[in-house]
Parts: C-alpha cells; structure tokens; sequence
C-alpha cells in the first residue's frame, strides 16, 4: 500500500501555484514547508473533522468548497491518494476530440450515440461509493473517516466542486465504462465525465436500447441533449451534411472527400460561442458602470478582451513541453473554419457601438470613443490564425476574471 500519511512533504507535492497564492504560504520552498507544517499538524490532530464547507448555488445546482487551507488540503490528499490506488489516469479533452475527427474522416458507414448523463454528480450514490472504498481497503482508516465526515453535508450525490468528487465519480464509472465497450458492434466509446460518444458498427438504436439499459442499472439517466444518428453518405453529395456538438466543437460531416478523407469541418460548438459572446458583454459592462474609472480599468478592459481573442498560460503551470497553454488558439486547435472568430469581431464592435436606449446602450455611451477605436482593432481571427501570446500572471488573471465569475458563498448549517 502506497504511504497515504497527511506529512508536509506529501501536501507540498501536490502543492500548486494558484494555492500558494490563496493561502499565502509564503515566498519559497522554506516558508511553504513551514506553512503546510502547520497545517499538516492541524490535520494529524486527532479532534480534526472536516466541517467548514461552503455552498455556491450556479445555474441552480448547489457547489461545495472547502474554504479553511487544512481541509482543503484534506481532501486534496485523499483525492490524490485514491488517483494512485485506483489507477485513475487524466482524460485529455484533446486527445479525444482529435481521435472522434480521424474517424469521422473515415469514409467509412457508421452509426453515432452521443449523449450527456443527467445531473451527473447528483445522480451518484455517495454511500454506495463510500462502501466501495471500505470494501476495497485500499484507502487508510483514517482517511476513510475523514470521507465519513462529509456525509454531514447532506448533499445529493457526490459533493460537486470539491476536488474529491471527479475521483470518486471516476471510480464509480469504470464498470460502466467496460460494460458499454462490451456491448458487441461497439467499436469506439470515450466519456468525458458526463458527456459519453459511441461509433457504431451496428444501427445506432440497438446499442442506444442496451446503453440505456446499462445506465438505468446503476440509476443513471440522458437529458435531451442525446444525439444519434447513422452516417451512410455517397461521396460528393453535396446536399447532405450531419452536424453535432461534441466537447466545445461542433463537427459538420459532410458527404464530400478529398484524398479518400470525408470533409469534415470543425466550428466552436454553440455553448463555446455564447460563452465568449457572454464575457465579452461581462468585461464591457464592468468597465462601463465602473464609477471614477481611471487608466487602471481602462488597461483592464483591454487585457480582458486581449485575453479573450488571445492565447496565455494556464496557472504558471510547467507541462512536458514548458508552459501549459490555453485561450482562442490552443483550447480550440482543432477547429479549419475560422469565420467565427470573424463573427467576434462583429459581436465586440456592435455591442462597444450599441445606441439602443436600453441597459446595455446606456452602459455603452459611457465608454469614450478613443477607447472603443482601440478596442476594435482587437482581433480574434488574427489571435487564433496567429496564435497571439499574452503573458500574464496569475494574480492578473485572477483580476481578469472576476466579472466572468458571479458567486454568492453561503455557509453550510
């Protein structure tokens, strides 16, 4: 059995900038030491229960946080710990929309299940996973009464947005997982958290009757975003097409092939677009109802529309190949039609130079002409096709995405 122990030196390897900067650890590897010391301490003791959890309600489902360092890092080290005793590997969202485009590619006959679980984190039993653990007796006792604990907050389900919960739902998944790949005529199945894609070799309602089947099982359900379809096209005819959305990408299948590749061309999904449409809005009215506003908020409003049509690292993180990177280009590098970046454009130069007497016009006639001529120029064809770089911090983009970000913390009773 893995060593499972709350030591400083086990909380500071999965120790991360962002945290560092939260609960202000200190300025090197000495003072972090010193810090998680403390809270290591505060953890060891034998009154320590996890019992200070906040909830967020967000688009009207309730998310947990651990808001003290030592319970944070409590259950941080039980989810890092459990990612090693089960073998839980990091799904990469990229890796699996390119795999899904090279089969679409295939000029191949296939039928297409794509669906989302319904209230995914909500529909997990707690209990029963928590059994599962003491059954396994991979995880210390210790570690396991701590998990007890959270049994108080009386949530439905898995405790979304705390970082135990994707492990556990993880866990809970994998004989799912292998019971649909078993399902013969099965020849593709990915599942990112929720979102589950199937490629068929039979017609798509057979396995979407056994697949329900499996989910209903382990009372699991689809909302109605599920999607099936059969692609049976002959080659170049141009009348047809099938379109779906799949992890921030929408896939256009078309019936024409260029060197025995079907055409497929990959857009932003729908949600992606209002997404960014949506913080555009956010970061034009923060500034515009911004009383007193001085060069700061003008700077600010800037960088946050550069940083929307821009590219920046992702939390001062280092990959295998340096820094970790995200933004218009390396989070939607599989998209070959670039006409929605150009439809940004329209969408940031409409809404700066809006005249309608309404909220939002009013908002936009306070922002000066100088500044909206600057910020017109700001393109996000040009940020993707370019992959222009922004290197920002994480404390400005902590600031960057505050009117992003709409929370109202509530303490659990």
């Amino acid at each position: 059995m893995l060593r499972q122990e709350f030591t400083t030196q086990s909380l500071l390897r999965i120790t991360t900038r962002n945290e560092i900067i939260k609960f202000e650890l200190g300025r090197d590897k000495d003072e972090y030491k010193l810090s998680l010391e403390a809270y290591s301490n505060i953890i060891n003791d034998s009154s320590f229960k996890i019992k200070d959890i906040r909830t967020t309600k967000i688009k009207s489902k309730t998310v947990f946080s651990a808001e003290s360092a030592e319970e944070h890092y409590c259950i941080k080290k039980i989810a890092s710990d459990l990612k090693r005793l089960y073998k839980i590997k990091t799904i990469n969202r990229d890796d699996i929309s390119e795999q899904v485009l090279r089969i679409l590619e295939t000029s191949s006959d296939y039928g297409i299940i794509r669906i989302d679980i319904k209230e995914f984190y909500e529909s997990i039993s707690y209990d029963y996973i928590l059994d599962k653990l003491k059954s396994d007796k991979l995880l210390i006792s210790k570690s396991i009464a701590f998990l007890d604990d959270l049994l108080n907050l009386k949530a439905k389900g898995l405790p979304r947005g705390l970082s135990i919960s994707p492990v556990l739902s993880e866990i809970f998944m994998r004989d799912i997982d292998l019971s649909i790949k078993e399902i013969p005529g099965v020849y593709y199945y990915s599942r990112y958290v929720d979102d589950i894609f199937i490629f068929t070799t039979k017609e798509y309602s057979i396995i979407q009757n056994k697949l329900k089947d499996i989910l209903k099982e382990y009372n699991l359900r689809t909302n109605n975003k599920t999607f099936v379809d059969n692609i049976f096209m002959a080659p170049n005819d141009l009348n047809t097409e099938v379109k779906f959305d799949y992890l921030g990408y929408k896939y256009i299948i078309t019936s024409k092939c260029y060197k025995n590749k079907r055409v497929v061309n990959v857009v932003l999904s729908n949600d992606k677009v209002r997404k960014i449409k949506t913080r555009i809005i956010h970061s034009l009215i923060d500034r515009a109802l911004t009383k007193n506003a001085t060069d700061y908020h003008k700077d600010l409003l800037e960088q946050r529309i550069n940083i929307l049509s821009g590219n920046y690292p992702i939390s001062s993180n280092k990959g295998r190949n340096g820094t970790l990177k995200g933004g218009i280009f390396y989070s939607n590098r599989l998209v070959n039609k670039s006409g929605v970046f150009e439809e940004f454009n329209e969408f940031l130069k409409k809404s700066l130079y809006c005249k309608k007497n309404n909220f939002f016009g009013r908002a936009m006639m306070r922002i000066p002409l100088i500044e909206k001529e600057m910020l017109s120029k700001i393109c996000f064809k040009s940020g993707f096709i370019n992959k222009k770089y922004i290197p920002v911090t994480d404390k400005d983009m902590n600031n960057i995405k505050r009117c992003w970000e709409y929370k109202n913390h509530k303490k659990k009773s």
